[in-house]
């Protein structure tokens, strides 16, 4: 009876083992899905930033277009001395 109650006492060591060995895995495994949610949510918050940057700059190169044609009709009604 007592080889049995030692063998059993070893499965059990051994079964504590291992879940202890799966938590720790599963805890490292939490930790990358919860690291990759941050740099996908940041890597969304960069994208709306470029977005709305190509934006502003197509806006101003529209402007700076502008202020160009303005220019050369000015210079045109400018006399030539």
């Amino acid at each position: 009876m007592e080889a049995l109650e030692i063998t059993l006492l070893g499965v059990t060591g051994t079964t504590l083992l291992l879940q202890g060995l799966q938590h720790a895995r599963l805890g490292d495994i939490w930790n990358l899905l919860k690291s990759d949610r941050d740099l996908e949510r940041t890597a969304r918050i960069h994208e709306q930033e470029n977005t709305e940057l190509r934006s502003a700059l197509r806006a101003e190169r529209e402007h700076v277009s502008q202020l160009q044609r303005q220019v050369h009709l000015l210079m045109g009604l400018i006399p030539e001395a």
